[in-house]
């Protein structure tokens, strides 16, 4: 099988998948989905009533297009722009790290004061209150977790 049916055939699967790619390979995806069809810079540049230039720019660095402009070449090649926004880590992961880095900054204060005072906790005492801390945090998540 010639490499460009095999190509075809993959971007094919992929798409009838729906599968999920990130933002700075749409332009690529974009670009192999038009030499799937056959289609030049040229040719969908004049349906788009822009220059091949910045069909080429736009399929090099899909980042610097607007929204509006991937929608009109995803309906231009006759396809749809779906879209999702994906967490790097599980949202109450994201929540617990952020939980903790917050309860670390207020108890250090606390004790570093406690510390010039001679009164410091120990340790046990010090991740009990860590632990409480972060559970309150998380139960109510609010602005205050992403204060700097």
């Amino acid at each position: 099988m010639p490499f460009k049916d095999l190509k075809r055939k993959q971007l094919a699967a992929s798409i009838a998948g729906k599968q999920l790619l990130p933002i700075d390979k749409l332009g690529q995806r974009l670009k192999d989905f038009r030499e799937a069809l056959g289609m030049t810079q040229k040719q969908l540049a004049k349906r788009l009533k822009i220059s091949q230039s910045a069909v080429s720019q736009i399929e090099e660095n899909i980042l610097s297009s607007t929204l509006k402009t991937i929608t009109k070449i995803t309906a231009a090649l006759d396809c749809e722009l779906l879209g999702t926004i994906s967490s790097r880590l599980p949202l109450e992961k994201r929540l617990l790290i952020q939980a903790e880095k917050v309860a670390k900054r207020m108890l250090n204060r606390t004790f570093s004061n406690m510390a010039m005072e001679k009164q410091a906790p120990t340790k046990e005492a010090y991740n009990y209150q860590l632990k409480k801390l972060v559970n309150e945090l998380i139960a109510d998540p609010g602005p205050e977790l992403w204060e700097e």
